[in-house]
């Protein structure tokens, strides 16, 4: 080849590099050297991978959901962490309730992790989905932390969990301005609840905070037997009663009890005093579901009654 050739032929290749490593720093949005990002796990799977299919996806969603009024001024509230083609709906009326609600950060409680602590922290500045990145709130991370030795910073708990990341296409779409506070649970009590609370409040300052529990209700039981032993759980999320939460016949109604509990105690910290339940349906209510085996999904708030000052 001349050597005139062979230049250009490397030039071409060199200035082809350097764009397409533009190009994937613009798409994952690396504008700032050193920024620890917590890539997405659960694209493709929970969720579809394709950004506009995903915007779609959600957006369907929540116009789907009725217009609802609330019982009153809300704090916390739950909603369910499986694949959009099972949960999604009910996961779009929490959604479509919060669109109403104004905060700087949300925490986002997820799994219960059955360490022996009492949550785990991911200190990231971000989390990323298809549809870009969600800052999280550092700043208010390292007060927990102080706050009480038991709230751990544990990145590699977080790396591969859906339970929070499930949640963030809902609030890229709704166009919350707003930060995370990513939290797994460790071993839930009532007493670890409480400490997790107050650290929030703690840590909050001038700051709006919302708490959201990522939580679904029963696991791999027959359609009939989930819906009589979810709706009884249900009851006693109405009460706000965390001391029945825990009882153990409840065992095995939720898998992320530590957080539930939190948002019940947070809520009742802001004088809420009820529960809305918005919706409930289990994967054999999906067109892909089956009844044999199911996994149970509630939509609820966590309220202060209006008038009740």
């Amino acid at each position: 080849m001349h050597k005139n050739s062979l230049a250009y032929t490397l030039f071409i290749f060199t200035i082809s590099i350097i764009l397409a490593g533009f190009t994937i720093s613009n798409a994952i949005g690396e504008d700032k050297p050193g920024q620890e990002i917590r890539p997405p796990s659960a694209t493709g799977n929970f969720y579809p991978a394709s950004a506009s299919q995903l915007r779609k996806s959600v957006n369907v969603l929540l116009n789907n959901i009725p217009e609802r009024p609330t019982e009153g001024e809300i704090f916390a509230a739950m909603a369910p962490h499986a694949a959009y083609v099972y949960s999604g709906e009910v996961a779009a009326h929490t959604f479509k309730q919060l669109s109403k609600v104004d905060f700087d950060t949300i925490v986002i409680i997820g799994h219960d992790s059955y360490r022996n602590a009492v949550a785990f922290t991911c200190p990231v500045d971000y989390f990323q989905t298809p549809l870009g990145k969600v800052p999280v709130d550092k700043e208010m991370i390292e007060k927990m932390h102080a706050f009480h030795r038991g709230i751990k910073a544990n990145r590699s708990i977080h790396s591969d969990d859906h339970s929070i990341e499930v949640q963030l296409p809902f609030i890229q779409v709704l166009g919350k301005n707003c930060r995370i506070v990513p939290i797994l649970f460790g071993n839930p009590t009532p007493k670890k609840c409480q400490i997790l609370a107050d650290a929030i409040i703690a840590s909050a300052g001038d700051k709006r905070v919302f708490v959201l529990a990522s939580s679904d209700m029963s696991h791999r039981l027959p359609y009939e037997s989930a819906n009589i032993i979810d709706k009884s759980t249900l009851e006693v999320l109405k009460t706000m009663d965390i001391k029945r939460l825990f009882k153990s016949d409840l065992q095995t109604a939720l898998c992320a009890r530590g957080g539930v509990g939190t948002a019940i105690l947070f809520s009742k910290a802001h004088e809420g005093d009820h529960a809305q339940v918005l919706h409930y349906a289990n994967s054999g209510d999906a067109p892909i579901g089956s009844k044999q085996s199911v996994v149970g999904y509630s939509s609820v708030l966590f309220l202060k009654t209006a008038g009740n000052d």
